[in-house]
């Protein structure tokens, strides 16, 4: 991500938006109600981390006890702390953001939290470090068995780089699954610079034929697409600037080599 991208994506998410509430659009807003089990384990999670989180999406597959989780652009860590409760004492979950002032919220409770889930010793850990580059904060070749990421790989200018690193800390075998915002079309560079429409999760949009190129290239498997729905630009000005593309929230999964054969149920 170019300097200049980070500042305005930092400010934005540091100075203009206090809690989700003041998103402009739903396009960083998951609108669907989560599945009953993760509804459950939200409630172990603390209000002010799930106040001020931003996602579009509940990326939560299936996850074996004792995995190891990264959370790509983790934010204050709400999807962390509910990855943290399925992959119990035995399991990792890291969390990697770049910007402080969420860090400091996800950082804060992670006691609370522990306590809560019954832990005796942390099995999270929340790294400042940008999607680009995860070598920097020590996240090593093939040691992550899942990928997760709530609305944040839109907010980069390299998404090249993000997916090559994504495939170098995968094990063999193991699987992406992240909820994004997509456009319909290509958006103009002018609007890919515009503060507000980078910061609402809009301007950086995929479309979903470049997506699908960079996974090719990688070596990933053909990308599932779990859930799909169409976003809504209520703000008169963000609505006036770019309402003439399409936008969409989507749930994606693809697994490093082949998919695993589904079973007959």
């Amino acid at each position: 991500m170019s300097s200049e991208t980070q500042d305005k994506v930092k400010d934005y998410y540091s100075n203009v938006l206090e809690t989700k509430d003041d998103l402009k659009t739903s396009a960083c807003c998951a609108l669907e109600a989560p599945p009953a089990y993760i509804q459950e384990l939200l409630k172990n999670v603390h209000e002010v981390v799930q106040s001020k989180f931003y996602g579009c999406g509940t990326p939560m597959p299936q996850i074996d006890k004792g995995a190891t989780v990264l959370d790509l652009g983790c934010g204050t860590g709400r999807d962390a702390y509910i990855v943290s409760q399925i992959v119990g004492e035995q399991g990792r979950v890291i969390g990697i953001d770049m910007t402080d002032e969420q860090l400091t919220v996800a950082n804060e409770y992670i006691d609370w939290h522990m306590e809560k889930f019954g832990f005796n010793a942390p099995n999270i850990a929340f790294k400042k470090g940008y999607i680009e580059d995860l070598k920097t904060p020590g996240i090593e070749d093939e040691s992550v068995d899942l990928v997760i990421s709530n609305c944040v790989i839109n907010l980069s200018d390299d998404k090249d780089a993000v997916f090559h690193e994504l495939y170098r800390v995968l094990k063999p075998g193991g699987q992406i699954y992240f909820s994004d915002v997509f456009a319909g079309q290509e958006i103009a560079e002018d609007l890919q610079r515009d503060p507000v429409l980078l910061g609402e999760c809009l301007s950086g949009a995929m479309t979903v034929a470049a997506f699908e190129k960079i996974m090719e290239g990688l070596g990933m498997s053909k990308p599932e697409y779990i859930s799909e729905r169409e976003m809504t630009l209520d703000d008169a000005e963000v609505k006036a600037k770019i309402g003439h593309i399409d936008f969409y929230s989507i749930t994606v999964q693809s697994f490093k080599g082949e998919a695993p054969k589904k079973g007959c149920c």
